[in-house]
C-alpha cells in the first residue's frame, strides 16, 4: 500500500493545528542546539504516524514520535559535519529521489485533480476488507508460459506438479504455490480484483501484475461479522485515499504510455541485441563500458545517447526493474521508459511551478529522509562488518545516544500532553 504517497501527503496538509494562522508562530515542543521542532510539524508527522500504523493516540506514542524527531535532527547534523553526501554513490541516490520528487509532483499536477473515486468504489473496498481470501496461484515471467501453465493445468496437471517444477521458492514449490489467507490491498490490485470475483475453487485465466502473470484458484475465503454502515463512515476516509492512489498510479502508467509512442527510440536491432547480451555487466560493472558497445547509439529526435548515456540511464534502474528484462524486447521497453523520463525532468526543470516553496520543501524533506536511512544503512553495515549478529535496532540505539551525549534537548511536557488533535 502507498501509505506515503502524494495524495496523502497532501491531506495531511490540510490538518488545522489548534487553530494557528499563517501569521502566529507555532510554539516550540522541542529544542536542541540543532534545532527546534514546532507543534504545528508535529502534529501533522503525529497524524500521519497515527494513520499509517492504526494506532490510538496515546502519551507513550506521542512521547515515542518526538523522540523520533528530535534524532532526525541529530542524524542530520551528524551527516552535515561529516559531509555525508560528499560521497559520489551517496550523492548520486540522494539526487535520485529528487528526481522521484519532481516527478510525482509533475504528475500529481497533472492528473491528480482529473479523476473521481465513487462511493460504489471505495464501499466495494471496505467491503473486500472484511473478506479473507485463501488462494494458491502459479507465475510465469510470459503471458506464453502463462497460457501454456494454464493450458497443462486444463489437461488435468495439478498445482502441486507445476510449482514444483516453476517455483525457485521451497514454500511455494512445495505447497503447490499456497499464498496463504490475504485481505484488501495485501497483493497486487489486478490480482485482487480477480482474486476477489472468482468463486472458491474456480481458476483464472492468466492474469497480468506488476511482476508478471498469475494463474489462481481461490481455495476458500472467510467473512468478519457485523459489518455496519457506522463502521464503513469511520473509517470511509481512508479507504477513498487508498483507491485516489490506486487510480492515480493507473493515470500515470495510462499518461507514461502517451509519451513512450512519442518518444520511441531508434536503435538498430543488432545493437539492442548487443546491449541486451551485456546487459548484466553494464549494470553491475560500474563504469566500464564493453569495447563492443562503444559505437551504438539511440535517438528519439528529442534527445540522442551515446553509448556512455545509454549505460548510465541502465544503472539508474532498480533491481526490481533490472529482474523484468527478459530479452531484447524487454530491454527496449525500459529504454523507452527512460528516455520518457528524461524528456518529462527536461520538462520539470523549465516548469513553472519547479522552484514553488511547497516543491522546495517537498524535495528538502525526501532529500533529508534519504540522507537518514542512508545514513542508517551505512551504520549498520559497518557494525555487521564486525560482526554478522548484530541486533539492528541495539546498533541504531547505541550510535543514536552517542550523537546526544552531553547535548541539551528541552521538551514542553506540558504542552506534549496537552496538545488537541
Amino acid at each position: 500500500m502507498l501509505k506515503n504517497s502524494i495524495i496523502v501527503a497532501a491531506a495531511l496538509c490540510l490538518i488545522v493545528c489548534d487553530g494557528y494562522t499563517e501569521q502566529e508562530q507555532s510554539p516550540v515542543i522541542a529544542s536542541t542546539e540543532f534545532g527546534e521542532i514546532h507543534l504545528d510539524k508535529f502534529i501533522n508527522d503525529y497524524q500521519s504516524f497515527l494513520a499509517f500504523t492504526g494506532v490510538k493516540d496515546n502519551m507513550l506514542f506521542r512521547s515515542g514520535v518526538l523522540k523520533s524527531e528530535v534524532d532526525r535532527l541529530f542524524l542530520l547534523n551528524y551527516a552535515l559535519e561529516t559531509r555525508f553526501d560528499n560521497d559520489p554513490a551517496i550523492a548520486k541516490k540522494i539526487n535520485s529521489i529528487v528526481r522521484q520528487t519532481l516527478l510525482n509532483e509533475f504528475y500529481y499536477r497533472e492528473i491528480a485533480d482529473g479523476f473521481h473515486v465513487s462511493d460504489n468504489a471505495v464501499r466495494e473496498a471496505f467491503r473486500r476488507s472484511k473478506i479473507d481470501i485463501h488462494a494458491r496461484h502459479l507465475y510465469a515471467k510470459t503471458l506464453e508460459e502463462a497460457k501454456l501453465l494454464k493450458v497443462r493445468l486444463d489437461q488435468g496437471e495439478t498445482f502441486g506438479i507445476l510449482a514444483r517444477e516453476i517455483f525457485d521458492s521451497q514454500q511455494l514449490a512445495e505447497s503447490g504455490g499456497d499464498l496463504g489467507y490475504f485481505s484488501f490491498d495485501d497483493m497486487d490490485p489486478a490480482f485482487e480484483n480477480v482474486a476477489y470475483s472468482l468463486k472458491d475453487g474456480e481458476v483464472s485465466d492468466p492474469v497480468k501484475t506488476a511482476m508478471g502473470y498469475s494463474i489462481i484458484q481461490v481455495l476458500d475465503r472467510t467473512y468478519e461479522p457485523l459489518v455496519t454502515e457506522f463502521d464503513f463512515q469511520i473509517h470511509q476516509a481512508d479507504f477513498l485515499s487508498i483507491m485516489q492512489q490506486r487510480l492515480l498510479k493507473d493515470k500515470v502508467k495510462e499518461l507514461t504510455h502517451v509519451y513512450a509512442l512519442q518518444y520511441k527510440p531508434l536503435i538498430s536491432t543488432e545493437n539492442l541485441q548487443l546491449l541486451f547480451d551485456h546487459f548484466i555487466d553494464i549494470v553491475e560493472t560500474g563504469s566500464n563500458i564493453p569495447k563492443e558497445l562503444r559505437d551504438i547509439y539511440l535517438d528519439t529526435g528529442n534527445l540522442t545517447w551515446d553509448a556512455e548515456a545509454i549505460c548510465s540511464h541502465l544503472r539508474e534502474t532498480t533491481p526490481n526493474q533490472r529482474k523484468q528484462v527478459i530479452d531484447s524486447q524487454t530491454l527496449y521497453d525500459m529504454l523507452t521508459g527512460l528516455c520518457v523520463r528524461e524528456y518529462l525532468f527536461r520538462n520539470i526543470e523549465s516548469a513553472g511551478w519547479r522552484n514553488d516553496d511547497a516543491v522546495l520543501q517537498k524535495i528538502k524533506q525526501a532529500k533529508e529522509q534519504r540522507t537518514i536511512t542512508l545514513l542508517l544503512d551505512n551504520v549498520l553495515d559497518q557494525a555487521q562488518a564486525e560482526n554478522d549478529s548484530i541486533n539492528q535496532k541495539e546498533v541504531y540505539l547505541t550510535f543514536i545516544e552517542k550523537l546526544k551525549t552531553g547535548a541539551e534537548i528541552k521538551i514542553n511536557r506540558q504542552l506534549l500532553k496537552s496538545f488537541r488533535l
